[in-house]
């Protein structure tokens, strides 16, 4: 991307934009010298893709510690504790009020 191809979101100046920095994700973040609006013109996506999520899920249901999860697929062990914990939250919210809980022996 050229400096003459970047337009402030704010003002819509395409003169007097200026490189400040990188965001977390590695994105080239940009100041408008026009208005003062700091923007990411093109933010890459920062985090796990949905595969990544449903594949640690997977793993966890047949048994696998949340360290070997971390270790297998190279990210955090609180992962995919967390998703799991997330997932049983939204499976809650769609179940009937007033259900019944079901015992498992």
């Amino acid at each position: 991307m050229e400096k003459n191809d970047i337009k402030c979101p704010k003002c819509g100046s395409e003169t007097r934009q200026r490189k400040k920095g990188f965001t977390h994700a590695g994105s080239q973040r940009m100041l408008c010298c026009d208005c003062g609006y700091k923007y990411t013109p093109n933010p890459k996506q920062w985090g796990y893709s949905e595969e990544t999520r449903k594949r640690a899920l997977q793993l966890l249901a047949l048994g696998n510690t949340g360290r070997g999860i971390g270790k297998i697929m190279n990210m955090s062990q609180s992962n995919a504790y967390r998703w799991a914990k997330e997932e049983a939250a939204e499976e809650a919210k769609k179940a009937p009020h007033g259900a019944d809980p079901i015992e498992i022996d």
